[in-house]
């Protein structure tokens, strides 16, 4: 096996989490947690996952 290979399960490899994902991820975990107190688990995660789409979407993208 090639010890130059990409790995992403090695730890501490440098990669980090992109910001989109970061905000992604942080703000549609705290609206599906918040409506999940209120609306119960099916509507939180159901509208977490809605927002979560809605941010990819939205969100601008790599400009790799």
């Amino acid at each position: 096996m090639d010890e130059n290979a990409p790995n992403s399960s090695t730890a501490g490899n440098g990669d980090k989490l992109p910001l989109r994902w970061a905000l992604i991820l942080t703000i549609s975990t705290a609206v599906g947690i918040g409506t999940g107190l209120v609306g119960g688990l099916v509507a939180g995660v159901g509208l977490g996952f809605l927002c979560a789409g809605f941010l990819h979407t939205v969100l601008p993208g790599d400009k790799r």
